[in-house]
């Protein structure tokens, strides 16, 4: 369901403005050999408590101040290996980097027209549909990251995909959707090299995009992508679910400065080499909040980064993110195999509960 590309990429920045849509079209992504080097992940070694049932304790470190305040400028970057070892150096240090894609203005129009057809037909719905075991299990990892989404759709290169029923229309109301899909796919597989060689972070493959829209009366809480515990530890948690890095951008062209970051993103600013044990920690730090205007890309550390969405208010506005994950297929290779056992162990261990 939530499916994913099965190559990483080299560097392409199609967002930036020398490679932009605007000029040059679309790509063919290239493919690049698969790294096969061994998963290297640390995780907490605390179970990982994310009930989040506390206030913030930590300050804001950077909020937008009329408009995002951004790390990286893609109109300012003419050279995209440079400008990927920039990212990356932001990741190393903060977790997090907040880039001005420089899509073209008609691209990022066009693109939230679609969303609004697609939610006006009804398109969106839950993103994970469990309908055997294997689909239950997956849920479970898939449920980290996909915690507070109930209003989805998945595009595809063949359409649109949800949980709720998809209109036989749906499809040709993408084309600008999957165009920004497909070049979020190649600039986060642009950050491959640097990440590996950086922070020791490898992916080999990216999943498929997802669009969420945020609306109505609504808190959301407090999460990472990937929660996994520690192999081999007493207290594993939940098996790794592959993601690697996290990639979300916000198509809202009709975002003013009233509205402030209502659907917009909070990255608590913990130690990125460390993973926070509960969300009662991750909210000691300061976090860096992000308006959902158009053209804002948010990367940030799938397995370290506890963030959630700003509180919506009110059905009358609707805010669209596009989001991808980079994942490690090895780790997702084995991840079902865990949960089956870590399964299996559960339910041992209640059937001598109950010969006692």
């Amino acid at each position: 369901q939530v499916g994913y590309l099965t190559s990483s990429h080299r560097h392409r920045f199609l967002f930036s403005g020398e490679d932009s849509p605007h000029h040059k079209g679309v790509r063919n992504m290239e493919k690049e050999k698969e790294n096969k080097g061994k998963v290297k992940t640390k995780a907490s070694k605390e179970a990982m408590r994310w009930a989040d049932d506390d206030e913030d304790k930590g300050t804001i470190d950077r909020e937008p101040e009329g408009m995002n305040t951004f790390d990286i400028r893609m109109s300012q970057e003419p050279d995209g290996l440079k400008a990927a070892y920039k990212i990356v150096d932001c990741i190393k240090r903060r977790g997090v980097c907040v880039c001005e894609a420089n899509a073209p203005d008609q691209l990022l129009e066009s693109a939230y027209y679609e969303a609004m057809e697609l939610f006006e037909d009804g398109a969106f719905g839950p993103p994970l549909r469990v309908h055997d075991d294997r689909s239950m299990l997956e849920s479970q990892l898939w449920g980290q990251a996909l915690k507070d989404e109930d209003k989805v759709v998945w595009v595809r290169d063949a359409g649109a995909t949800s949980g709720a029923t998809t209109s036989a229309s749906s499809s040709s109301k993408m084309n600008a959707l999957k165009l920004l899909a497909k070049n979020m796919s190649d600039f986060a597989g642009g950050l491959g090299e640097p990440l590996q060689k950086e922070m020791n972070l490898n992916f080999d493959r990216i999943g498929h995009a997802m669009l969420s829209c945020y609306t109505g009366d609504r808190q959301y809480s407090l999460h990472l992508d990937n929660s996994h515990g520690e192999e081999g530890s007493d207290n594993e948690g939940l098996p790794d679910n592959g993601m690697r890095l996290t990639a979300t951008y916000y198509i809202n062209t009709h975002w003013e400065p009233d509205n402030g970051v209502e659907g917009g993103l909070d990255v608590f600013l913990s130690n990125p080499r460390e993973t926070p044990s509960s969300a009662s920690d991750a909210k000691k730090c300061p976090k860096l909040r992000v308006a959902p205007h158009a053209d804002t890309l948010v990367l940030f550390l799938s397995e370290k980064m506890a963030h959630r969405v700003v509180r919506t208010q009110g059905k009358d506005l609707k805010w669209f993110a596009l989001t991808v994950w980079t994942l490690n297929g090895a780790a997702m290779n084995q991840m079902s195999k865990k949960l089956l056992a870590m399964r299996s162990r559960a339910a041992k261990q209640d059937s001598d509960s109950d010969d006692d």
